[in-house]
């Protein structure tokens, strides 16, 4: 696969999550954030990282300024931020900041 399946909103990925039974794999950015552009350009578009989360997790990005009802009911403090929730929305993990492919890779694994 050569790119992450990204759902077109969190509502989608919720449906589709129930309908696949899969976590959901949420990503809160910035489009201002340094870190977020860097996790966009370096580790979501690793060959390893694009087949765990299309496999593993139904994918959405949501630009958190645009979604502050998410940023407020995940306590979302910083960008950015991947939570895995459950397909009943219920957090399962979370990591923050930039991370490697590797790093990311391991997140996942945590799972």
């Amino acid at each position: 696969m050569s790119a992450i399946d990204w759902q077109p909103d969190y509502e989608a990925a919720v449906q589709a999550a129930v309908a696949a039974n899969k976590p959901i794999l949420l990503e809160l950015y910035m489009d201002t954030c340094g870190h977020c552009a860097r996790l966009h350009k370096e580790t979501l578009t690793d060959a390893q990282v694009i087949d765990a989360v299309n496999s593993r997790f139904v994918p959405v990005r949501v630009e958190g300024r645009s979604r502050m009802d998410l940023v407020k009911k995940f306590d979302v403090k910083g960008a950015p931020t991947t939570l895995i929730l459950s397909p009943q929305e219920v957090e399962r993990h979370r990591f923050v900041g930039f991370q490697s492919p590797a790093e990311y890779l391991q997140e996942l694994g945590k799972i």
